[in-house]
C-alpha cells in the first residue's frame, strides 16, 4: 500500500474547516482497522486504530474542532497535542482526496 502524500502547506486546517470523507473512496474494515481504496486514483490505503477511529468520527462531517473534542474525550492527550497529530494525518489525507472540506 501506498503512504499518503506530503503535505501541502496552503491548505491549513483550522478549527472551524468542515471535514467530511471523500465519496470516491471505498472503506472496509479489516480486523478492527480501515482499509480504503480511491476509485479516481486507484490507490489503496490502510489506517491503524486510531486513523480508523477519526475515519469513523468522519462518517458525518463536522468541523475540525468537533473532530478533536471528541478524541480529546476518549483518548489520554491534551487538546494541542492530538489536534497537532490529527491536522498532519488529515494534510496528508486531503492531499491524497481521501478527505475533503465541506
Amino acid at each position: 500500500m501506498p503512504t499518503l502524500s506530503s503535505t501541502d502547506p496552503t491548505s491549513a486546517i483550522t478549527d472551524a474547516t468542515i471535514l467530511s470523507r471523500s465519496p470516491s473512496v471505498l472503506a472496509a474494515e479489516v480486523d478492527g482497522e480501515v482499509v480504503m481504496m480511491s476509485i479516481e486514483r486507484g490507490h489503496y490505503f490502510g489506517l491503524d486504530d486510531i486513523g480508523s477511529d477519526i475515519w469513523k468520527r468522519l462518517e458525518l462531517p463536522c468541523s475540525f474542532s468537533t473532530l478533536i473534542d471528541g478524541l480529546a474525550a476518549d483518548y489520554d492527550a491534551d487538546w494541542a497535542t492530538i489536534a497537532a497529530d490529527v491536522r498532519g494525518l488529515l494534510d496528508r489525507m486531503m492531499a491524497d482526496d481521501v478527505v475533503r472540506r465541506g
